[in-house]
Order: C-alpha cells, then sequence, then structure tokens
C-alpha cells in the first residue's frame, strides 16, 4: 500500500487472469443511471459471493489502511451486497461528472470508495481525476488494470471522457455508523 495527497493505492491487487475471470461472470442486474450528474457508463452488479476470492485480499487491504490511518467506525464487509462494474466506452465517450459518493440511508455513512481498474485491453482517455482541497489530480496509479484505489467518499471526484476502446472498473463502497 501507498499513500498520495489523499488516497491509497495498491499495485497489481488483482492478476490479469483473476481480471478476466471476474470480467466473465454474470452480472445480476443492470442499473440506471443517476439523472443529477452526467455518467455515460454501463453500470452492472455482480454478487459479491460470485467474486469473493478475487477480491478478500484486497478488502483485506481496505480495512488495515483505516485501521492504521483513520481510525473510522466501520461496519464488516456486507457478503450480501454487489459489487458494481462501471464500463466507459469511447463508442459513447464514457464518462461520469464530478460528483461524491454517499447514500440515501440516514443510518449509516459512506466512509471510503474503492475502485480496482478490471480492463482487459489497453484504452484512451479515461483519466480518474479526485479533488484534493481545491486542486484536481490525476490518480495516474488506477490507470493500469490491476491496480486500486481507496479515498474518503466525500470527496469530489470524476472519470474523464474515453476516447479509444473500453475502461473497467469494479467499484464497492465501505460503510459504517453517521458520522458525528
Amino acid at each position: 500500500m501507498r499513500t498520495k495527497h489523499y488516497y491509497w493505492w495498491w499495485e497489481k491487487i488483482i492478476t490479469q487472469d483473476m481480471i478476466k475471470d471476474i470480467n466473465k461472470c454474470e452480472p445480476v442486474a443492470d442499473k440506471d443511471l443517476p439523472a443529477n450528474v452526467k455518467k455515460t457508463s454501463q453500470v452492472i452488479f455482480f454478487p459479491y459471493k460470485k467474486i469473493k476470492p478475487y477480491l478478500n485480499n484486497a478488502i483485506e487491504h481496505c480495512y488495515e489502511s483505516n485501521k492504521n490511518n483513520f481510525y473510522y467506525d466501520l461496519f464488516n464487509f456486507n457478503e450480501n451486497q454487489n459489487i458494481r462494474q462501471n464500463t466507459y466506452s469511447s463508442k459513447n465517450k464514457g464518462e461520469y461528472d464530478w460528483h461524491v459518493d454517499s447514500n440515501d440511508d440516514f443510518t449509516c455513512d459512506i466512509k471510503f470508495t474503492v475502485l480496482i481498474n478490471v480492463s482487459e485491453k489497453k484504452y484512451e482517455g479515461g483519466r480518474f481525476i479526485l479533488m484534493c482541497g481545491s486542486q484536481a489530480f490525476h490518480i495516474k496509479e488506477l490507470s493500469k488494470p490491476g491496480n486500486m484505489v481507496m479515498f474518503r467518499s466525500n470527496l469530489l471526484h470524476k472519470v474523464e471522457p474515453v476516447t479509444k476502446e473500453e475502461r473497467k472498473s469494479l467499484t464497492f463502497f465501505l460503510e459504517g455508523p453517521n458520522f458525528k
């Protein structure tokens, strides 16, 4: 694990073979895109139980990073949840405009967002940008397949348009009791 600015990242948290296996999994559902933010990607969900062997190590690293850096009160990872896969295609210049990750549940907060690059082909564009204070940073580490990034969910972030091929990423959230 390495840290830069306001995010933590891990290199090659999953292998190319694991990426291929994940991308072969059958999704449980497609999801409609939110109306209030410009997002032009396909969103599908995988049951965590289906891809657990590929993500267990990654999730453990996230909890360890929280323990060593934040001390946030986090719930145990919910094994019944679905993991999102976002596919940003050059066919429609797939992107996701500035946003923060939150939920509508008033009993808990999303504390961390975790992204893993699961692209199988080289793509162009699709840079992940994180707003740190008043500066926007391109998080280059997420550009490599197999790499993982974790950041506080209340930070503004976006994905710039993909201009060639497609960019795929898994997304999951670590939640805990409301901030006090």
